[in-house]
């Protein structure tokens, strides 16, 4: 990384909680390969302050922000553009403070499909997806999955109200393909055998003593099961469908192409992909 100077431009991700993130590491390394007098660091930020952090970005001249849980959808009223990825979502990821002005994109869904496409060669087009969880990272795999083709997508949520007003708001926004809320835990055995890839998109198994975000007796050997939590990089989810002999996809790729799709709305540069996968990957000695 380069001396921290006064040209030193800012950069860099906002949540609750924040400490565990990686994106750090990653977006350092690429920032220093492509020359840049930037530093990217993590913020954690309360719910109740988002709008304080939003602004305190912009008057300081940051180039640009990441998102996460949980203020993805939070920061929506606070800029003055939605670009149509995060438009058509309904959440935000990555903010660009581009002269002032404050455009909203989201670069999940990208890094989703991405990453099961070169990671398990798993084409959405034509399938059914279970996805558990419907809050602001989830909205953007789902989005993803049907820009992808995908036919049918199944919603669970232990909040059965936000399932079901997610999967009414992304019918109207995606038409193409069918969206369904799962009505209850008691559903999940019909929905898990109805779909070939089942996704996690909660933040269960980020901490040891989390419970599975679903029982691991439903996961068959012909399924692809994809977990958003990438630290730790095995889940009890992963380890679970990887005991039933099924593909498994870790979210540490999903993080580095959407972080990669970030930088480079941000700078107008090509940031080195590869390296920022590597970087991810030696951090959690994998």
């Amino acid at each position: 990384m380069s001396k921290i100077n006064s040209s030193t431009r800012m950069v860099g991700v906002i949540g609750w909680p924040i400490h565990h993130s990686l994106s750090p590491l990653m977006q350092n390394a690429a920032i220093e390969a492509l020359g840049l007098n930037w530093v990217y660091t993590a913020m954690a930020v309360e719910p109740a302050r988002v709008p304080e952090a939003v602004a305190g970005a912009r008057a300081l001249g940051f180039a640009g922000l990441n998102v996460t849980i949980p203020h993805k959808e939070a920061v929506l009223p606070l800029l003055d553009e939605l670009a149509e990825d995060a438009r058509a979502i309904g959440a935000v990821n990555t903010i660009h403070f581009d002269g002032g002005h404050a455009i909203g994109h989201n670069t999940d869904a990208e890094g989703f499909t991405r990453t099961l496409a070169e990671e398990a060669g798993f084409n959405l087009a034509g399938q059914t997806m279970l996805q558990l969880g419907a809050g602001g990272a989830g909205r953007a795999m789902l989005a993803g999955a049907a820009l992808a083709g995908a036919r049918r997508v199944l919603i669970y949520d232990i909040r059965a109200e936000a399932a079901a007003e997610l999967a009414r708001q992304m019918a109207a926004q995606l038409p193409a393909c069918q969206f369904e809320a799962v009505a209850g835990e008691g559903a999940l055995p019909a929905a898990a055998a109805a779909a070939a890839l089942i996704a996690n998109a909660t933040p269960l198994g980020m901490k040891p003593e989390d419970p599975l975000p679903l029982d691991g007796r439903l996961l068959e050997s012909r399924h692809v099961v994809f977990d958003a939590v990438y630290n730790p990089y095995r889940t009890a989810l992963i380890a679970a469908a990887e005991d039933q002999g099924a593909r498994t996809v870790s979210g540490l790729g999903m993080l580095a192409r959407q972080g990669w799709k970030s930088l480079s709305i941000w700078t107008g540069m090509i940031p080195d992909e590869q390296l920022m996968l590597r970087t991810l990957r030696q951090a959690l000695g994998i």
